[in-house]
């Protein structure tokens, strides 16, 4: 089977996009696709360049992609991104480039990358250096998710110099990335330096390393399929929370599968075996009254009421003080969305809105002064024939978490708590 006939067995989408680098491996895709639109005209091409501005060729590159794109009549997106190199460049320009796709990506578009077999060996080798587990050494699939989209990478199986000879019979060129020989960069040590020995040793050592990423792919999908009953039994997918209930009986390779398994539901970076540990440990196993919680990234793992909880990390707000004005609107702190307070012929109104959901409060007609603010400590009185008890059980009895009860907005009449905004109200 041809190089074109077998790229064209796999198309089973009618839109696509293409992300265009204008190297050799995409302009092949690009040209694949070009070529596969001539006996199926039902294909409905965009291509899709990211000017990282990182190369002082940056400009020459996007220039030269609209030429190849023009010629080959497919349009051509070309997004400019801010690079964030906290986490490296490397990782820091993959995450610009693909919430940038993400973005510009139509609902029924597919979005193809031009991936091949060495790619494939390289990224398993990498995930072999940072000791990833079976899910890391299936390295890339055929078809998968990435950043929430669908991702397909239909050159998988051919090698590079297939397709630069494709690219040479339609005389199509292609651009060559001087920072490719930059053996500073783990990826490039390994194309440069490492793989081309084990090549010359064993010729089919690219096709042996894809056929071990499919077997743990294999293995790795087998796993899920027999965890999945107890794993849904446990997880709730409206918060994304994972019951810890039955979590002491497991055998620690069972633990371990489905915290990994939640990991993943909750779109968390995945941690190190000692990560994975000390989260069991201080987190699954800490003391029943403890509130304990565990960073990993940009995440904040937490346990209430024998739950697991993924959160963001959290400002500290209880400090923040307004004054709420009637048909006025506060701009709450932390992401916490707006308050506007409205009057009807029988009381106040306090609208809460995140970005999520909406939340009221009625309150009494009154001249006192009204203030919004977080975080309280004492005893409150929920009706006229209630006791007065302390807020943290009146927080426990509508199930809120700790670390949620000081983010949510508070209305105080003339200094005398009056609202948990959505909650409850004071008498």
């Amino acid at each position: 089977m041809s190089l074109v006939s077998e790229f064209q067995a796999q198309l089973q989408h009618s839109r696509y996009l293409i992300a265009f680098s204008g190297g050799a491996d995409s302009t092949a895709l690009l040209a694949l696709f070009a070529k596969s639109r001539q006996n199926r005209p039902h294909l409905r091409l965009r291509a899709v360049h990211i000017h990282h501005g990182l190369h002082a060729s940056a400009d020459a590159w996007s220039a030269h992609c609209r030429r190849i794109c023009e010629k080959l009549d497919i349009p051509l997106i070309i997004e400019r991104v801010t690079v964030d190199a906290k986490n490296g460049i490397e990782q820091g320009a993959r995450e610009a480039r693909y919430t940038a796709i993400q973005r510009l990506r139509h609902a029924d578009e597919i979005v193809a990358t031009a991936h091949h077999l060495q790619d494939q060996t390289e990224t398993f080798f990498l995930a072999l250096k940072r000791g990833s587990g079976i899910k890391g050494l299936s390295a890339m699939q055929r078809e998968s998710r990435l950043y929430d989209m669908p991702i397909f990478r239909p050159l998988l199986s051919f090698r590079k110099a297939e397709l630069e000879d494709y690219l040479r019979a339609q005389s199509l060129d292609w651009i060559e990335d001087d920072s490719n020989h930059d053996n500073r960069y783990d990826r490039n040590f390994l194309r440069n330096r490492i793989l081309p020995e084990l090549r010359r040793r064993w010729p089919d050592f690219d096709s042996a390393v894809s056929r071990s990423a499919q077997h743990c792919y294999e293995q790795d999908q087998l796993i899920r399929e027999l965890l999945t009953p107890e794993f849904e039994k446990n997880y709730r997918k409206i918060d994304r929370t994972f019951a810890l209930s039955d979590f002491a009986d497991y055998r620690p390779n069972k633990q371990n599968a489905l915290l990994r398994m939640w990991l993943t539901e909750c779109r968390a970076p995945m941690p190190e075996k000692t990560q994975l540990t000390q989260l069991i440990r201080d987190v699954v196993f800490a003391k029943p009254d403890a509130n304990p919680q565990f960073v990993l990234g940009e995440r904040v793992i937490r346990r209430y009421q024998n739950r697991l909880y993924m959160t963001p990390h959290y400002a500290d707000v209880t400090n923040f003080r307004a004054t709420l004005a009637l048909n006025e609107t506060v701009d709450l702190p932390d992401n916490l969305g707006q308050l506007h307070l409205t009057k009807t012929a029988q009381n106040l109104t306090a609208l809460w809105q995140t970005d999520e959901h909406q939340y009221y409060a009625d309150l009494p007609l009154g001249e006192q002064e009204i203030r919004v603010g977080f975080g309280y400590a004492g005893k409150v009185k929920l009706h006229a024939q209630d006791v007065h008890r302390d807020i943290k059980k009146v927080w426990q009895k509508h199930g809120v978490p700790p670390w949620q009860r000081t983010r949510i907005p508070l209305i105080f009449m003339d200094g005398e708590l009056k609202s948990a905004v959505g909650f409850f109200n004071v008498f």
